[in-house]
């Protein structure tokens, strides 16, 4: 409904979405419908911010009961204000073409010269190893050295920090690793190649078994969540009534469980594609592969530095926490990481640092990836569930679908939406 400068209105939750639709973001709209016509997390107060920008005054009268809701009084229209951003609502795209150029030469690196040729073939994960520059016993090393030499750690006396602080980096290693293995996957998918199936035993299994395993992977996958939300559901219920949650069902290890039913059903724990590129590509430019790392790393200091706002310093470390929490309460999770990330690509970063092992430190402001913000909050989760020893991350070469992670990149999720997603994981 068009509005005239200077009127003033007064409208419940619904009305203000169906008639005066125009005065609110797409994805608020969205959230606040998905709800039933009720506010989730902070999308009341992106609301209220939204229609400050437009009238002279904004009054909230919120009713509790089963016939309240939400009233807003809005006085004096200043004028409509565009919030819809290019690109749905996200952020500029990344620019990938060195990236592109650095994995088109590294296919190049492991073509197949002939058909007499004994040739093993690559997965995609070695190609993103040889692209990045490290691999999970890098991780390991680094990780047991920031143990023994940070004084969050060695003032713990917690002998389960290293494998508490290998998860948050695991973690962050697989926020972005989606993201590259999507990439090589797509620029494989053009070239002359075929592909070799084993399981984990690195025994030869053909594509039938190996898309048997796929699907009842998948299948095995989406009744774990779906437990997982019964779960969270009763914690949450429980957390509102204020009861005491600590003895209900807690979530199960997604990657855990898979593992076990793939090898009760298989005799095997996962599987993997080995492939062979024939015929080399032709690469229109040089990539720089140190661009590369760079770009890496301060992608993995944006997503820190994301997760490390959420939190509120607190003046005393608690020791007993995991290192997650204890690091982004201390207010040392981005400088830690940032001294773990560095080692790993080997990239001096330029930002300052008190920590002892950091070669100077930086998080370079170019950096922009859209779906960040939608793989954010999967870094706490994961983290509060104990990762199986093995390093899920590195011990799979599973297949990326890639269709369903360029269209997220090419349509992100809003703030609101993201925002949403995040408490979901965490209100309980």
């Amino acid at each position: 409904m068009k509005l005239e400068i200077s009127e003033c209105i007064e409208v419940d939750t619904k009305k203000l979405i169906e008639e005066y639709g125009q005065l609110l973001t797409e994805s608020s709209k969205k959230s606040i419908i998905k709800n039933n016509y009720k506010f989730k997390g902070d999308t009341k107060d992106s609301v209220i911010a939204q229609l400050k920008n437009q009238f002279e005054s904004v009054k909230v009268i919120s009713k509790k009961g089963r016939y309240g809701g939400t009233t807003f009084e809005l006085k004096g229209f200043k004028g409509l204000v565009e919030y819809e951003r290019e690109n749905k609502g996200g952020r500029p795209s990344l620019d990938w073409t060195n990236e592109l150029l650095v994995i088109l030469e590294l296919i190049n690196q492991e073509v197949a010269w002939n058909d007499e040729q004994f040739y093993k073939g690559f997965t995609v994960s070695q190609l993103l190893n040889k692209m990045l520059g490290f691999d999970k016993y890098t991780v390991v090393a680094i990780v047991e050295d920031e143990v023994q030499n940070h004084d969050i750690f060695t003032s713990s006396g917690n002998v389960n920090d290293e494998d508490g602080l290998k998860e948050t980096v695991n973690c962050l290693i697989s926020n972005q690793r989606h993201i590259y293995m999507a990439k090589i996957e797509e620029e494989l998918s053009k070239t002359n190649h075929k592909i070799n199936y084993f399981a984990s035993n690195r025994n030869n299994i053909d594509v039938e078994k190996y898309e048997e395993y796929m699907i009842f992977k998948k299948e095995v996958e989406t009744k774990i969540k779906a437990e997982n939300e019964k779960i969270r559901d009763k914690r949450t219920k429980a957390y509102r009534e204020g009861l005491n949650i600590k003895n209900l069902p807690k979530y199960k290890n997604e990657h855990k469980e898979i593992e076990i039913a793939v090898k009760e059903k298989f005799g095997f724990k996962y599987a993997y594609r080995q492939f062979t590129v024939f015929n080399e590509i032709k690469v229109e430019g040089e990539g720089d592969i140190d661009k590369v790392r760079e770009n890496y790393f301060n992608r993995i200091m944006k997503n820190a530095n994301s997760s490390q706002s959420k939190y509120k310093q607190t003046e005393e470390i608690k020791y007993f926490e995991k290192p997650f929490y204890r690091l982004v309460h201390a207010g040392l999770y981005e400088e830690v990481m940032d001294s773990v990330f560095s080692k790993l690509v080997n990239f001096e970063s330029k930002t300052e640092s008190n920590t002892v092992d950091v070669l100077g430190n930086s998080v370079a402001e170019d950096d922009d990836e859209a779906l960040q913000e939608h793989l954010d909050g999967l870094e706490q989760y994961v983290a509060e569930q104990r990762l199986e020893q093995e390093d899920y991350f590195y011990n799979q070469d599973d297949y990326v679908d890639v269709e369903r992670i360029l269209h997220e990149m090419k349509n992100p999720l809003s703030d609101e939406e993201c925002e949403e997603l995040y408490k979901e994981f965490f209100e309980y």
